[in-house]
């Protein structure tokens, strides 16, 4: 099984990583990671964490990384693709922001090795379903653990836009949806899903066209299965790894409060000794 998720993650973000990026760097999408960013600086300054060090975790190109550099923030973002990497470096350079934002490869099952030398952050994000959930639990739960030992003393774990287990089932199951047709900018992206309630597990499959006139133009096809998260499997997951529940939201920038058909957006605190 490891073996195969190595594989599929290999194949996903890296061999045809510009297939998802197409999507990532997309108008709309890099709206919403500025949308998500305003959100997670509010719930930052409420923190009152009106400066801090932020390591975003599977950051991808930096669309939400970026923004939060620009409002003043320190980052630190990760991911296992060199392309993305680069792509965010190189988008902070042209910004100026260097000294605020630093992109780097890494493996975010070998967190703790590669931001040693950056800790302790006050706060750790996790922005749109990144890295949990595409291994098992108990190495989503070691990632979650090097975050605390990455962390200040009174950090905040941020988990935002994640994938809600019972949204995906009561679309499959009540309304019957399991294909999607979504663009973004010339871009239209054909998607299956595939949810397995006795895993919770779903198999995503995407076909990727360019749009060229009244044409579509394939440009190939990819896939990927992650592991999604109920609220209270997220919460007991992130409680073994020493973080607690502080407070959970519609959207970041919205009232505390729950919603089924919404994504997770939850803050967790350290545990207190």
């Amino acid at each position: 099984m490891k073996n195969y998720v190595n594989e599929m993650i290999y194949r996903y973000f890296i061999e045809k990583g510009e297939l998802f990026r197409l999507v990532m760097d997309s108008k709309q999408m890099v709206l919403r990671g500025r949308r998500i960013a305003k959100g997670i600086a509010k719930q930052l300054y409420m923190l009152g964490f009106n400066k801090g060090k932020i390591l975003d975790v599977g950051c991808g190109t930096g669309r939400v990384s970026i923004p939060l550099a620009e409002m003043g923030f320190d980052v630190v973002g990760i991911d296992i693709s060199p392309t993305y990497i680069d792509i965010a470096n190189k988008r902070a350079k042209e910004k100026g922001l260097e000294s605020k934002a630093l992109f780097f490869v890494c493996d975010a099952r070998e967190m703790s090795k590669c931001v040693e030398s950056y800790r302790p952050f006050t706060s750790v994000i996790f922005v749109w379903s990144s890295v949990l959930g595409y291994y098992d639990e108990e190495t989503d739960m070691k990632i979650l653990s090097m975050a605390y030992e990455v962390s200040a003393d009174k950090a905040s774990l941020i988990i935002a836009d994640a994938v809600n287990k019972e949204y995906i089932s009561f679309s499959q199951y009540v309304l019957g949806f399991t294909k999607k047709v979504a663009e973004y900018d010339n871009v239209v992206v054909i998607e299956k899903t595939i949810y397995n309630p006795a895993t919770g597990n779903v198999l995503i499959k995407q076909d990727f066209y360019r749009r060229d006139k009244n044409n579509l133009l394939f440009l190939g096809e990819s896939h990927f299965e992650f592991h999604v998260y109920s609220l209270d499997e997220l919460v007991k997951l992130a409680n073994k790894a020493g973080w607690c529940l502080h407070k959970v939201l519609v959207d970041l920038s919205g009232e505390a409060r729950y919603s089924p058909m919404n994504s997770i957006n939850v803050i967790f605190s350290k545990c207190r000794q």
